[in-house]
């Protein structure tokens, strides 16, 4: 499924105060962050969006494998 551009546009200006939300408590904390959002802007540009998440939103299989081989090396 091809999300538009338009759409796109929607969803960055409701998730993108979300995510400085959570980096800057990842902050605060000391917590470990993944920052998946980046981390899957450089995957896509490799491979095209629809790999990582079909539908635009909900991780595919080769997603979830990503983002479980890159919290191990967050963590490890």
């Amino acid at each position: 499924m091809h999300v538009g551009e338009e759409v796109r546009k929607e969803w960055r200006a409701d998730l993108n105060p979300k995510i400085q939300v959570v980096r800057e408590l990842a902050r605060k904390y000391g917590a470990h962050l993944l920052a998946a959002d980046g981390m899957f802007t450089e995957l896509a540009a490799a491979t095209g969006p629809e790999y990582w998440a079909a539908d635009g939103v909900h991780p595919t299989p080769a997603a979830h494998a990503a983002l479980a081989a890159a919290w191990l090396r967050l963590v490890a």
